[in-house]
Order: C-alpha cells, then sequence, then structure tokens
C-alpha cells in the first residue's frame, strides 16, 4: 500500500484523494463568471468531474456532475438550478453573479488513479455607478410656462425617485411677466446607458412642440485592484 503524500486527507488503497491550495476568482455583479478547474488544466484520463459548493449552512451542496461520454447532470437547487453550466475545460460557468456567491466552490476530478478536488474562493464586486446631473435643460421667455420632458433614446424619462430624478423650476421676469422654465436630469448612469441618446423637448399652449439636440456620454467600470498573498 502505498502512503499518503502530506496533502492527502485520506488513502484508500491505491487511490488517493488530493486537495490543492485554495484559490481565488473575482467576478462582475451581474456578469458571468467562469471558475476554472485546476486553473484550466485538465487531464485526459477523467471519469467524471463534478462541482459543488458551500451552502451558507456550512453544508456542501451539489451543482453538477459531468462523466465520461455523457451530458453534463444539473443537480444545483434553485439558488443555481438556471444558472450553472460546464466549459470544455471543465471550468464551471456561473450566470448573473450575485453577491451571494461569494463562497467556495469545489471542483472534483475523478481520473483512473487520482481522487482530486480544487477548491476556488469567489469574490464577487460591483462597478460604481455615480448619480449625476446628465443635464440642464432651458425654456425661455414663455407664456403660459411651459413643460420640459426629458427624453433617452426619444422615450420620455418618468421621475422615479430613485435612478431618475427631475428638478424643475420657474422663474417669472418682472418687468415682461414672460416665464423661464428650467428642467435639471439627476440620473444614475447604468453599464448600458452607453451611447444612449437623452435629450429634452418641450410644447408650448398652441402645440408647438421644440426639441435640443441629442447627447451620449460613456459609461467606464473601472477594475477594482485586490492584493491577496497565496500560501
Amino acid at each position: 500500500v502505498k502512503k499518503c503524500s502530506a496533502f492527502s486527507v485520506s488513502c484508500i488503497a491505491n487511490t488517493f484523494l488530493h486537495v490543492r491550495s485554495l484559490n481565488t476568482v473575482f467576478g462582475l455583479y451581474g456578469e458571468t463568471l467562469e471558475i476554472p478547474c485546476n486553473k484550466g488544466s485538465t487531464k485526459e484520463d477523467i471519469l467524471m468531474t463534478k462541482w459543488k459548493y458551500v451552502s451558507r449552512d456550512g453544508l456542501s451542496g451539489n451543482l453538477l456532475v459531468k462523466k465520461k461520454n455523457e451530458n453534463v447532470s444539473v443537480s444545483a437547487g434553485d439558488e443555481y438550478k438556471n444558472r450553472v453550466s460546464l466549459a470544455s475545460n471543465s471550468s464551471l460557468l456561473l450566470s448573473e453573479a450575485r453577491l451571494s456567491d461569494q463562497r467556495a466552490f469545489t471542483c472534483m476530478v475523478v481520473a483512473v488513479e487520482d481522487i482530486i478536488e480544487y477548491t476556488v474562493n469567489v469574490v464577487i464586486y460591483s462597478c460604481v455607478y455615480l448619480v449625476l446631473q446628465l443635464g440642464k435643460c432651458i425654456a425661455q421667455d414663455a407664456n403660459p410656462a411651459v413643460n420640459i420632458t426629458w427624453l433617452k433614446n426619444n422615450k420620455p424619462l418618468l421621475q422615479d425617485g430613485q435612478g431618475i430624478n427631475i428638478q424643475d423650476s420657474v422663474q417669472v421676469d418682472p418687468v415682461t411677466g414672460l416665464s423661464t422654465t428650467t428642467s435639471v436630469l439627476i440620473y444614475s448612469a447604468q453599464k448600458e446607458d452607453t451611447d444612449a441618446q437623452f435629450s429634452c423637448s418641450t410644447e408650448d399652449s398652441l402645440g408647438q412642440k421644440f426639441s435640443s439636440s441629442s447627447e451620449s456620454f460613456t459609461i467606464t467600470c473601472k477594475s477594482l485592484y485586490f492584493f491577496y498573498i497565496v500560501c
């Protein structure tokens, strides 16, 4: 009988179960995360690949299994049932990454002579999208005062008190009695707003419509840098 190495957990006959050092991968919130199995390096004599994770109560939960010459079998519960799949290199593909995915995932590879587990710690981060004053629209010298409408890709934006905040004010000239309406759009920009066209429009009491030129802006998600030590 062969002796188990210092990294072996158990030794049954001539079959070894090895546990490798913990690696860390970083994913972006809402995106698909690829969690590598053995850093993407796989053997040709693999009989089975199984992915599991550590649940909130500390127990092990199964995700999926791929046996040689068979299709992938997903055994995950509701939390991961429709979000997990297996890449050709045995990496776990996790869609719509969430903060609750920050946990340990383990790839168990059963080969002809070895059973090896590769554990990966997942960290999810989110880009910081700033709420900004996107624009100011001014309609001068009207009577009565006009209403200003903000548009995104020619569709009206409605104030929701969260991502869209429209602040309107009206000033009346004490000499002429004409009104000037000012509207400020406070907008929480998201990644999908890249290259979106924003504009404003007015309609006076006679039904005449006036529109501003469209403006677009770019949303950039800058990576966050993490420093960690692997022992």
